[in-house]
Parts: structure tokens; sequence; C-alpha cells
């Protein structure tokens, strides 16, 4: 049966389907938000945030540059992590940053002067949008992007030797590095997202989004 007509058939996928897109526009939104509040970013963002100042390139190109890398040890290791999820992540994620990135310019132009009040407020929503976008994405079950996967993927590798929460610390530490010696601002906003969002993660998931997206 083909794509076209499994999803016609299956309306809780087309569901999921819809919210995993909304997921990754919440969360384009959010890393912007971040991004102007000039707090720092999440782990992931900062690293990418970083290749984009020394490619000269935009953040989406260097994620989906990034992903396309990231994809292939997890090809090769366990396929299974690969889902239609994958997919939305590795090629929309980025679009969807610039894409909110040029609207915000061109509602705001001075959006990269702002005060400190301002700045404040656009971290602490940004954050909460990141945390809400999150669970919604992971809720949805549709498969992890690369950069989600590949703490898994090192768990599998040593056998369970290197838990993921340390594989996930690892890689968001040296992401944070990376970024930072690439000229991304290391700040509060980083330092939240790298270590204190995991209650509010599972604060929306339990809530809101299990009910929003399965009706339960």
């Amino acid at each position: 049966m083909g794509i076209i007509q499994r999803l016609k058939r299956d309306k809780l996928l087309q569901r999921r389907l819809f919210f995993i897109l909304l997921a990754h526009v919440i969360l384009g939104l959010a890393v912007n938000l971040m991004r102007i509040s000039l707090f720092g970013n999440d782990p992931f963002s900062c690293m990418q945030l970083g290749f984009s100042k020394l490619f000269n390139v935009s953040y989406g190109t260097c994620v989906i540059v990034f992903n396309l890398i990231a994809i292939i040890p997890i090809f090769i290791i366990d396929r299974s992590y690969i889902q239609i999820g994958t997919l939305v992540n590795m090629f929309l994620f980025g679009l969807i940053v610039d894409v909110w990135y040029v609207i915000m310019a061109m509602i705001y132009p001075d959006m990269g002067y702002l005060t400190l009040l301002p700045r404040i407020i656009c971290l602490v929503i940004g954050v909460v949008l990141c945390c809400f976008g999150a669970s919604m994405y992971m809720t949805t079950n549709l498969g992890m992007g690369p950069y989600d996967a590949i703490g898994w993927i090192i768990e599998k590798v040593t056998k369970k030797k290197v838990p993921f929460k340390y594989a996930r610390m690892a890689l968001d530490g040296t992401a944070t590095v990376v970024g930072f010696l690439l000229g991304s601002i290391v700040g509060l906003g980083t330092l939240m997202m790298a270590l204190g969002t995991g209650p509010l993660i599972v604060f929306f998931t339990e809530n809101i989004n299990k009910q929003l997206i399965y009706g339960g």
C-alpha cells in the first residue's frame, strides 16, 4: 500500500504528522527568540550558529549538512531510529528557523538591539516554547532527529556501558564548546536548556501534549 493511501486510512497518523510539523514550527520560533535574547541557545543551536558564522551560510543550511553527516552512522548501526519524524527534523527544522528569523527581522528590524527587559522576556518565552515544542515532537512518537538519536546509538554501541543520559550530557557539552569556540553566545539560556528543562518537558507531555495528540 502506498504512502498516500496509508495516510488516508490512518487518521491518527495524519494527526501525529500535523503535530510534529507544528512542533517544529514552535521550536523554530523558540530558537530565534533565544537567539535575539543574547543569553545563548540550546547546545545544538549554539553549535549550528557557530558553524553558520564560520562558513557564512544560514542556520538552516548548517542543520541540513550536519544531519546528512550524522545520519550515516545511524543508518549503518540501527535504521529503526529513522522514521518520518527524522526526515521532518533533518530537512525542515533548519529552514523553519531561517523563515522565522526573516519574518521577525521584517516585523522588528532592530531586534538585535533589545534592552535588558525585552531580552529576558524573549529568553523566558523561548525556553518555555522550546520545552513545549520538544515535548510535542517527542510525544508524536514518529522518530527523532539525528542529533537526538546519537545518545541512544552510543548507549547501544557501548552495550549500555555509557548510558544515554551520560552520552547526551557529553554530546551537549561538546556541542556547546564547539559553538563557543566558533563565536556563538554561551550564557544563561544555554545553561537552562542543557540542565533545567527536563521537568518542564515532562509537565507538557503529561498534562497537555498526550491529550492534545491522542485525545486521551
